[in-house]
C-alpha cells in the first residue's frame, strides 16, 4: 500500500511539473504569435521596393543606444496623402486621428547586464543587415538573429573589435 502511494505521489508530482513547465514555456517562449504587430508592416515593400532607408523610420539608431520604433507621425509623412481603403491603413489613420501611439510589439531584447548601442555599431560601419538580415526582402517584422553572446563574440572577432568582457557587460 505504501509503495503504491509513493508511486502515485511521484506520478502526480511529475505530471504537475510537466503541466507547469509547459504553461510557463508557452507563456514566455518566442512563439510566432508573440510577434504579431498591431499593424501589418512589410519591410520588403518599404525598404525594398520603395527604398526607404532604415534610419528614416528608426531615427534614433545613429544617435542613441536604441534604434526606436517609428511614431505614427513618421508613418503619416507618406500615408497621410494615400487612400485608406486597406484595413491596416484604416488602423494607422485611427491611431493618427486619436493621437495615440501604435502599440508596436518589441521583438528584440537583450538582458539588462548587456550594454549595446546602435550608435556605436553604425559608427563602426556595421550595417542594419549585418545583424538583422536582409531587411529589404522581409515581408513582415521577423525577429533577427538570436543575439546570444557567442554570436556577438564571433562578429567582434571577425571585425577585430574588442572582446574584452567590459565592452558589452556593465
Amino acid at each position: 500500500m505504501i509503495q503504491w502511494t509513493g508511486i502515485v505521489v511521484v506520478g502526480v508530482g511529475i505530471g504537475l511539473a510537466l503541466i507547469v513547465g509547459t504553461l510557463y514555456s508557452t507563456g514566455s517562449a518566442d512563439l510566432a504569435v508573440h510577434d504579431q504587430q498591431p499593424i501589418t508592416f512589410s519591410h520588403q515593400r518599404h525598404a525594398g521596393q520603395l527604398g526607404v532607408a532604415c534610419q528614416f523610420c528608426h531615427r534614433f539608431a545613429s544617435v542613441s543606444p536604441i534604434a526606436g520604433v517609428p511614431p505614427v507621425s513618421i508613418c503619416m509623412t507618406c500615408h497621410q496623402s494615400m487612400p485608406t481603403q486597406q484595413p491596416d491603413l484604416k488602423r494607422l489613420t485611427l491611431y493618427w486621428n486619436e493621437q495615440r501611439p501604435i502599440p508596436w510589439i518589441r521583438l528584440q531584447r537583450l538582458p539588462d547586464h548587456v550594454y549595446f548601442t546602435h550608435e556605436m555599431h553604425l559608427f563602426a560601419g556595421v550595417t542594419c543587415q549585418d545583424c538583422h538580415g536582409i531587411v529589404e526582402k522581409m515581408m513582415g517584422t521577423p525577429r533577427a538573429s538570436t543575439f546570444e553572446m557567442g554570436w556577438c563574440l564571433t562578429c567582434h572577432q571577425q571585425q577585430h573589435a574588442s572582446t574584452d568582457c567590459w565592452t558589452c557587460h556593465k
